[in-house]
């Protein structure tokens, strides 16, 4: 009877002892997908400058671009206002970087 109490709370302090690992991982993972999520969009803001300085053709609004498994969505255009929206996503992350353009 004794052992099966102990291997009983050994189980519980078992699976106390996963269940922060398992967040801690999970945290580990969205950070690095957010990260990646940011230099994606980082990428599509240098698009649409060499699209505004010439050097590139300006991407049109609402269009994508795949980069290794992340997406560049290009959400506003600077046409008829200066200011360029562009969200990169990674997995369950989406970053969003807003520029003004001259």
């Amino acid at each position: 009877m004794v052992i099966l109490v102990v291997m009983a709370v050994l189980a519980l302090v078992v699976a106390g002892s996963i269940r922060p690992v398992r967040d801690e991982a999970e945290i580990a993972t969205l950070r690095v997908e957010t990260t990646r999520a940011f230099y994606t969009a980082e990428s599509g803001a240098f698009v649409v400058m060499q699209g505004v300085m010439g050097n590139a053709t300006m991407p049109t609004e609402g269009s994508t671009l795949d980069l290794n498994g992340q997406t560049v969505v290009f959400v506003q255009i600077p046409d008829e206002t200066p200011v360029a929206v562009v969200e990169g996503i990674s997995g369950d992350a989406v970053r969003r970087i807003e520029l003004t353009t001259e």
